[in-house]
């Protein structure tokens, strides 16, 4: 088995990005939120063309967790976001077969590593209140809880999280 980590730039990729978080979400957040606001999330957030526009005008870097060259995973996060000091991680998704293999250290390490090459000193993310596994695995690596938010995302649907920051 071999594992690697390739960065998201061809069309191609983004659609494997996009096939991957169809179904890292659903298994995901179908227990945890409403019917249809997963697709909905899905739509809005990891489409084809909102990848596209994350990376093109917010300054997301996504990359691919390939295993054996077959993605089953990824992390997206973006230096600066909105004008801020910090890496905002939005998302870490591995799917059930990429679980336990040390990826989710790998890409906090990216996402470190960038924040340490862009002089920057913290990284702060976002969890789903309901996410207890993703919030424990968050608070093992160095992550600690900074305030709770509820965000109108369209169509009657909210995101009810945790915002998390880790210093680097």
């Amino acid at each position: 088995m071999t594992i690697a980590w390739k960065k998201v730039e061809s069309p191609e990729d983004v659609e494997a990005l996009c096939a991957v978080a169809r179904r890292v979400w659903h298994l995901t957040y179908d227990p945890l939120l409403p019917p249809r606001q997963v697709d909905y999330m899905v739509e809005k957030f990891q489409s084809p063309p909102a990848v596209r526009t994350q990376m093109a005008e917010e300054g997301y870097r996504y990359y691919l967790a390939l295993k054996d060259g077959t993605p089953g995973g990824f992390v997206g996060f973006a230096p600066r976001y909105q004008g801020r000091e910090e890496v905002f991680l939005s998302k870490v998704y591995l799917a059930p077969e990429c679980r336990g293999l040390g990826l989710v250290r790998e890409a906090l390490a990216l996402a470190e590593d960038a924040a340490r090459r862009e002089g920057l000193s913290s990284i702060r993310l976002t969890v789903n209140k309901g996410n207890a596994h993703a919030y424990e695995v968050y608070r093992h690596y160095g992550f600690e809880t900074t305030e709770s938010v509820v965000t109108d995302i369209g169509q009657g649907y909210v995101m009810d999280d945790y915002i998390m920051v880790k210093h680097v």
